[in-house]
Parts: structure tokens; sequence; C-alpha cells
């Protein structure tokens, strides 16, 4: 008699582990280490000082600034609204 239990898709297991899988490997940026190359190569020629004490700071703190509104507004609307944007999002980049 094991009407009474749920189902593993059910419980808040599946979802949390998706939910981190997704994170992680939509946060996994392989090209973070060719920035600063590129932007101080021949392209674009800004000096490593500016990189460093200009750029850098600003993207820093603009995730670190927006954190927290996309936090309450993804518990906010359940996370599939957000999930599907940021995949779109992440599709017109590539």
């Amino acid at each position: 008699m094991n009407f009474c239990q749920t189902s593993p898709r059910r419980s808040w297991v599946f979802p949390t582990v998706s939910l981190c899988c997704f994170g992680f490997f939509s946060m996994m940026k392989p090209s973070e280490p060719f920035v600063v190359p590129y932007l101080a190569g021949p392209d674009k020629n800004i000096s490593l000082s500016m990189i460093t004490n200009e750029i850098l700071p600003i993207w820093t703190y603009s995730y670190l600034a927006l954190l927290l509104p996309v936090f309450i507004l993804t518990d906010y609307v359940r996370y599939k609204p957000v999930i599907i944007l940021q995949g779109i999002k992440w599709n017109e980049m590539e």
C-alpha cells in the first residue's frame, strides 16, 4: 500500500537538483579567462589598469546589485518563466 508515497518527481528533491544543475551550467562561462586578453588586444586597445580598475568592478557589482531583485522575482513567479527567459537569452547570444 504505497499509494500515499509521492513519486521522486513530485518531491522537493527533483526540482531542487534540477534547478541547481541548471544554475551551475548556465553560470558556467568558459569565455571569462579570455575576456581580459580580448579587451587588451589590438581590436579594443584598452589598458590593463582600466580593465582592472573600471570594467571588472562594474561587472562584478552589477551582478551583485541584480542578485536580490532576480531572486525575489524568481520566487514570486515560481522559477519556470525565469528559466525559460534565461534559456532564450542564451540561445540568442550563441
